[in-house]
């Protein structure tokens, strides 16, 4: 509605992310097809870099991917994991993201994707359950909750996998938890955010919607 272009990049192939009897590269596949779906109803461009679940390491290849990924994107705000998010995967990523940010604009450190002009500000966003993380910002997705449920519904292989960790079910975790930040911040469902800040740098909280 804003009209932002949206770009995703998926660190890892999800080829762990199941108990459905698949190997690894079956399920690898299944899930490239659910992003492809979940995104279809916003328009989002989708890059895969496929790195293997509880694999993502700080390496010149991986910090290499993520730069070009950034650049391939040429973000405003990027929006992206905790660095307290209890999945390695998940913490390496806003580690990633945060490092190589500082060469985004570096015209030495070539990759694919051309230096970017700016530096976009970063948010990172809730932890499942909330716990340790208290939001500097809030978001209202009131009119969105359902679209947000949708998308996640498309990633069934996975949901099926959740189902084993949460006695209510996925979907179900994630309206309580958006309902209990729009508690917070006075309306009925919302989304928790909090700044990256480095020296000289702040993120700018009017790029959020």
């Amino acid at each position: 509605e804003t009209g932002a272009e949206i770009s995703l990049a998926l660190a890892t192939s999800g080829n762990i992310g199941t108990n459905g009897g698949c190997s690894k590269e079956e399920i690898a596949a299944i899930r490239e097809k659910e992003q492809l779906d979940a995104t279809a109803g916003y328009g989002a461009r989708v890059k895969f870099l496929r790195f293997p679940d509880e694999g993502l390491q700080d390496t010149p290849e991986t910090r290499r991917a993520f730069l070009n990924a950034i650049r391939w994107a040429n973000p405003d705000v990027i929006l992206t994991h905790s660095p307290d998010d209890p999945s390695t995967d998940h913490a390496m990523t806003a580690r990633l993201i945060t490092e190589v940010l500082l060469v985004v604009g570096a015209q030495l450190v070539q990759t694919e994707e051309p230096p970017l002009s700016r530096m976009p500000s970063v948010f990172f966003w809730d932890i499942p359950g909330g716990y340790r993380f208290d939001p500097e910002a809030y978001v209202d997705i009131t009119n969105y909750m359902e679209q947000k449920l949708h998308a996640i519904a498309c990633h069934r292989s996975q949901l099926r996998w959740m189902e084993h960790f949460l006695s209510d079910g996925y979907l179900d975790s994630m309206r309580v938890q958006s309902r209990f930040r729009g508690f917070q911040c006075g309306c009925q469902y919302a989304e928790g955010f909090r700044a990256h800040r480095v020296q000289g740098f702040f993120a700018d909280y009017r790029l959020l919607p």
